[in-house]
């Protein structure tokens, strides 16, 4: 297997046509078509599907086009390392962040990483949770912020920041409970607005083991949601209720739209922190942007600039 047979590859499935591959990557159609049959002939399967709107990856195609990422992304990486100044920080680094955590946390770090390391190419993936750990795992992100629920054995956890989980209404629902706080039992008395299973890693998925932990019945579902900003409209305009914590719905909250309440119940938490793989090279980069990283989330909550966040 040879790099430009990696290359080449992921330029066909970007481009989704191997004329514009071609033409992308400064060779002959017949010599790519050439490198694509050996690159398959390696692998044992058949990574490529013609049709009559161009080329798309088969299933063997899309598992390999994430390790392929991966691999160019840290090549690009090793190259920067061994040309770069001992003393200078520079770079490339993308982190991702789950859509219930990049409201809170993306502008501040970005900021701060600006002023800090202004030479380092900072990228950040909003991601839905079902996707986080596949990027860290392939090398297609190299740190991420999550929680410590699940995590594959390859996954290093260092947690950040803890955070209970609040009922959210909308401020005229007539079925909403009194001011304060209520039970985990009051909370599911109403229908919920949650993300889908595969996707509510950071949320409905923690809500669901403290309901089981507490041996009560599941809530029922009025509408399963894959957007933070979509779920919000949904309960806004009284869909149902959800559960979440408090940080992903403060500025409704404070312009009067949304009401929330602290959910008093055992286990019904959520540690958040910063995920590195160990099976991917380690780098003073990242290093220094994962203590930037707890720089940063540790100063908002000292500032109460994270609603309900507790530094870890």
């Amino acid at each position: 297997m040879e790099i430009r047979q990696i290359k080449y590859f992921v330029a066909i499935i970007d481009c989704g046509s191997l004329s514009q591959a071609a033409r992308q990557v400064h060779v002959a159609q017949s010599a790519l078509s050439k490198q694509m049959s050996a690159l398959e002939a390696e692998l044992g399967a058949q990574l490529l599907y013609r049709n009559h709107n161009g080329v798309i990856a088969s299933e063997a195609g899309k598992v390999f086009y994430e390790y392929a990422q991966g691999m160019l992304k840290h090549l690009s990486d090793a190259r920067a390392a061994v040309n770069s100044s001992p003393d200078a920080v520079s770079g490339s680094i993308v982190v991702a962040l789950p859509q219930s955590v990049a409201t809170i946390i993306a502008m501040p770090l970005m900021r701060t990483v600006k002023a800090r390391y202004p030479q380092v190419a900072f990228n950040f993936n909003e991601e839905l949770t079902g996707n986080v750990m596949d990027q860290l795992v392939h090398g297609r992100v190299d740190l991420a912020l999550f929680t410590s629920e699940g995590l594959p054995s390859q996954v290093l956890f260092s947690p950040l920041v803890e955070e209970d989980f609040y009922l959210i209404h909308t401020a005229n629902d007539p079925d909403a409970p009194p001011p304060g706080e209520v039970s985990l039992q009051q909370a599911l008395a109403q229908p919920l607005v949650f993300p889908s299973q595969a996707h509510g890693h950071s949320t409905r998925t923690l809500v669901e083991q403290a309901v089981k932990l507490h041996g009560l019945p599941l809530a029922e579902i009025a509408m399963e949601v894959n957007s933070v900003h979509i779920l919000k409209s949904a309960v806004e305009a009284g869909i149902g209720h959800t559960i979440m914590p408090l940080n992903l719905a403060v500025r409704e909250i404070e312009d009067g739209r949304l009401v929330a309440h602290r959910i008093a119940a055992d286990g019904l938490t959520r540690t958040l922190g910063i995920c590195s793989c160990t099976t991917m090279p380690a780098s003073h980069l990242k290093n220094l942007i994962s203590e930037l990283i707890r720089e940063v989330v540790h100063g908002l909550c000292e500032r109460g600039e994270w609603p309900g966040g507790r530094a870890l």
